[in-house]
């Protein structure tokens, strides 16, 4: 941490542990009851009750009883179904800052910058933006994966609530993951097409199996010379044995029976991320008996409304009207998927994307099984997740009404590992926070000055937070209404938890309320320069 940072953190420190100890109480139970439950795919509590307690489910009926202990949650006309479960949610992996190159030793990896199997997600995947978008579609837990590259790392099964990764991760290594369309690199000379990024995966799977054999024979017999130990090719030693498994994006269908060959040659124990073109090839799809993760982004209808927009080809618009029936047809051959949102602009259209696809054929129980069981076994986790049952984590989703899979559903609030998350409807832009504000920090006893530097449209506002001399990039930043709301990780100044804060804009003047992991404060100010767009009139 620079001196800088550190002098931030102090301040901050110092200003919010002296917070009154008063702060509200953590109940260790809670009890939602008159609530209609879903308890599995096909299975329905119409009226009854689940108690929850540090975190696990700890019972659940008709004829439950709340404890004496418990915080009481009525839950009259809402229906809960078990967390969702995301099981491809990728993210960047952070790149190295000014000095910090120079502590990476390229020779203990791979000559080819695309290919970084020794990256481990466990610490890089606590993404708060992401975590806040999955949450507000249901989801209570994702595996998170890097997003780049051709062997990117291995990926993390995370529960999606905030705080800091250690209190949220499941399990680690879950999956090493592989693209043969690597994307961006820092040295795209080579491989520059998909014959050669092929060529790539299948010599460098062949390294990892020499590497592994070379280390052992030297562990045999250590009179013989010693060989170099590589960290990627270590890395990979368990995926080129069939002894970890390992995650594949496909970009089309002939992409999966492309990998299927790699797949089979190196005996990898392989999922496929799927691309909405199997049934084009469904037998040869189901002949290779991979499990799919199963993208949603189906085609929006052509423009043919215009005479120039009627250049359209039939193989555009029959994807376009076949697409929607892929789960089910893939479901009606027995293939094992589980949906995941990779591919969608917008993660709360899962609901709808779901909706059409059990329109247009699919099974409701097999889709919500898709988001909730399937993954949770494919993920090695449904003793744990996946149904809301007595000793199982305390992940929950819960809706207005009782159908999950509508155009609008409305979601209340998500359950992390017990903790209610309040899912909050947010409104069209009604401010432009861009400039910048000076700020006071109001912890009671404290003051702390702040200036705050927003920047982008009222669509897309991005920023940091400087005091001091140094500077915090928030999170997450969300303009909802005449509200911003702004969130950062406690990570960048050295503490744990999660900082949040909420101003209403009024003009150049902003207030709110705010939470640290030590307490509650209050934040405001004015904003100094920048000229914001007139305020929309509604």
């Amino acid at each position: 941490m620079s001196m800088r940072r550190l002098a931030v953190a102090l301040a901050l420190a110092a200003a919010l542990w002296a917070l009154p100890v008063q702060a509200a109480v953590e109940h260790r139970a809670h009890a939602l009851v008159d609530v209609r439950i879903v308890t599995s795919p096909g299975n329905v509590i119409e009226s009854g009750t689940i108690v929850l307690r540090d975190g696990i489910i700890e019972a659940v009926g008709a004829d439950v009883e709340p404890p004496a202990d418990a915080r009481i949650w009525k839950r009259e006309n809402l229906t809960v179904y078990a967390g969702l479960i995301e099981p491809y949610a990728t993210v960047d992996w952070p790149l190295p800052e000014g000095d910090e190159k120079k502590k990476i030793a390229p020779q203990s990896g791979h000559a080819n910058t695309l290919v970084h199997p020794e990256r481990d997600m466990t610490f890089h995947a606590q993404d708060a933006a992401l975590f806040k978008k999955l949450r507000g579609a249901g989801f209570t837990t994702a595996m998170v994966a890097p997003k780049s590259g051709l062997f990117r790392g291995s990926s993390v099964l995370i529960n999606l609530g905030e705080g800091s990764a250690s209190s949220n991760v499941l399990a680690r290594n879950i999956a090493q993951v592989l693209s043969i369309h690597p994307g961006s690199g820092t040295d795209r000379s080579y491989p520059r097409s998909l014959m050669g990024a092929v060529a790539l995966t299948r010599q460098t799977l062949l390294d990892a199996r020499w590497h592994r054999q070379a280390q052992q024979a030297y562990e045999n017999d250590p009179r013989q010379a010693r060989p170099e130990y590589n960290t990627a090719l270590a890395a990979l030693g368990g995926v080129a044995h069939g002894e970890e498994r390992v995650v594949i994006e496909t970009e089309n269908v002939l992409d999966i029976l492309r990998v299927a060959g790699i797949v089979a040659e190196f005996g990898l124990d392989a999922w496929i991320v799927g691309n909405g073109e199997e049934y084009k090839r469904l037998d040869a799809v189901v002949a290779t008996g991979l499990p799919v993760l199963l993208p949603l982004n189906f085609p929006e209808a052509p423009d043919v409304g215009e005479e120039d927009d009627r250049t359209v080809t039939l193989e555009t618009l029959r994807h376009w009207d076949a697409a929607p029936e892929n789960p089910a047809k893939l479901a009606s051959k027995g293939v094992r998927f589980a949906f995941t949102t990779h591919g969608l602009d917008n993660v709360k259209e899962v609901h709808s994307r779901v909706a059409k696809a059990v329109e247009r054929g699919l099974d409701a129980d097999v889709a919500l099984a898709a988001l909730t069981t399937t993954p949770a076994a494919m993920l090695g986790y449904g003793d744990r997740l996946g149904t809301i049952e007595a000793g199982k984590i305390a992940n929950l989703t819960v809706i207005e009404g009782e159908q999950l899979f509508e155009e609008k559903v409305k979601l209340r609030e998500v359950w992390i590992d017990g903790r209610r998350h309040e899912l909050k409807e947010t409104k069209p832009p009604e401010v432009d926070p861009a400039g910048t504000w000076e700020m006071v920090v109001d912890t009671g006893d404290q003051k702390i000055p702040l200036t705050l530097i927003l920047e982008g449209d009222m669509n897309n506002v991005t920023g940091y937070l400087e005091a001091q001399g140094a500077r915090v990039e928030f999170s997450s930043i969300e303009v909802s209404g005449k509200k911003v709301e702004f969130a950062f990780s406690g990570a960048a100044l050295g503490m744990s938890g999660e900082f949040s804060f909420t101003l209403e804009i009024k003009g150049d003047t902003a207030s709110g309320p705010g939470s640290s992991p030590m307490g509650p404060f209050t934040i405001k100010g004015r904003r100094v320069s920048g000229s914001p767009e007139p305020e929309v009139q509604r």
